[in-house]
């Protein structure tokens, strides 16, 4: 079994995913790549990302070049935990980079959401977030990646931040890093239509317990489909486990 190291890198059934002790460590490891023009995207790894990787060449190819591969749901913690013995934190990148940005004094642009949604989030980031140079962006339903791009390089912030679901934000973000191989992407599924108040994140309850997913499903029943990765998951983590253990 491996040892941690700081944001090491470890394979689950397959996929890579780092593992962090603390959200300190993963506000240092944000603030040296920004300041340090590393360039690159982030992706959150869970159960559906895993089983993606092992079924699709095109992510496979996403998750192998990104900058961050995150443990973004209970399944990659789940991973760590069983095959390495490694207890990693649920990083919640988008919270964690605002966090990053506000005490470096950083420059950020949000890409997603809707029109209204993008600009509310704008306006309550820079409420909550008062140590953040800057923050400018646009909505999902943009014209064209040119359109975005250009934005991009006149705001030049230290950071973007995508919204627009994944798989699509994950395959924009390794696009948008061909034309802007310094800056980084973080890529955020909901979180700017959370930013922007007018959505609910899950109760604190379901947050600590690793259960979110619960609670979408819940909320949309028309999830199931998606949730039926995990029994799958499962059984392959368990396989795989008894495979190196004999």
């Amino acid at each position: 079994m491996s040892s941690q190291n700081n944001n090491s890198t470890y394979l689950v059934l397959g996929c890579p995913v780092q593992a962090f002790a603390d959200e300190n460590e993963v506000v240092s490891h944000l603030r040296n790549l920004a300041t340090s023009k590393t360039g690159g995207y982030s992706v959150a790894i869970n159960a559906e990302k895993i089983e993606w990787y092992n079924n699709s060449d095109q992510i496979k190819d996403i998750i192998d070049n990104a900058l961050l591969r995150v443990p973004d749901g209970s399944g990659a913690l789940l991973g760590l935990k069983i095959l390495h013995k490694i207890n990693s934190i649920k990083v919640d990148l988008p919270v964690l980079t605002l966090r990053c940005a506000d005490e470096n004094g950083f420059k950020v642009f949000l890409l997603g959401a809707s029109l209204k949604h993008n600009h509310k989030a704008q306006e309550n980031i820079k409420t909550k977030y008062p140590g953040i140079q800057a923050v400018d962006g646009v909505d999902g339903f943009y014209e064209s990646l040119d359109t975005v791009i250009a934005q991009i390089d006149e705001f030049n912030p230290d950071v973007i931040m995508v919204g627009l679901g994944t798989p699509k934000q994950e395959l924009v973000s390794s696009e948008l890093h061909k034309k802007l191989p310094e800056k980084i992407f973080i890529n955020c599924g909901g979180a700017l239509d959370i930013m922007s108040g007018y959505v609910k994140r899950a109760p604190k309850f379901y947050q600590d317990n690793h259960i979110e997913w619960l609670y979408r499903l819940w909320k949309n029943p028309s999830r199931y489909k998606r949730q039926l990765v995990l029994p799958i998951f499962l059984s392959k983590l368990i396989y795989e486990y008894l495979g190196i253990r004999n």
